[in-house]
């Protein structure tokens, strides 16, 4: 299987998770010592399979959840170099009184073999600074 068809599959079991809460599926799509690191945001590195994924738990309950509704969306395809993956996203977020919250940026995955060694996400600077106006007006509307 080609990275672009393991990385598609990794994104699809990782929307299912952020509806389920079941982060457990993305164990086989992850090297035991992967990495993940948010560029330029205030997420911490985690190191390591079960650290990601605990991550993961806990900002989609701290965020996304938050909110009535997201979605993602892909910029552009997936584009390969070698062993490396990128994409350009666009998260939408809504919430019943507040206007939609727009956050975009680029995914970079670097795979060995079929697993993903490491995850950068680096949402664009004005995302940064749009969610930042957005929490000062609209947090206290978000859902507990």
């Amino acid at each position: 299987m080609d990275i672009t068809d393991r990385f598609e599959k990794f994104a699809a079991a990782f929307e299912v998770a952020v509806r389920d809460d079941d982060w457990s599926k993305l164990e086989k799509y992850l090297a035991t010592d992967a990495t993940y690191v948010n560029v330029g945001g205030p997420d911490p590195k985690c190191e390591g399979r079960e650290a990601i994924l605990s991550y993961f738990r806990k900002d989609v309950a701290a965020f996304d959840r938050r909110f009535d509704r997201r979605t993602l969306v892909a910029l552009t395809p997936p584009i390969t170099e070698g062993a490396r993956l990128s994409r350009l996203w666009r998260c939408t977020y809504e919430l019943a009184g507040a206007p939609g919250l727009v956050v975009e940026g680029e995914a970079r995955y670097l795979f060995e073999g079929d697993l993903i060694k490491e995850i950068e996400e680096e949402p664009t600077v004005e995302s940064i600074q749009r969610v930042g106006e957005w929490m000062q007006k609209y947090a206290d509307n978000l859902h507990d």
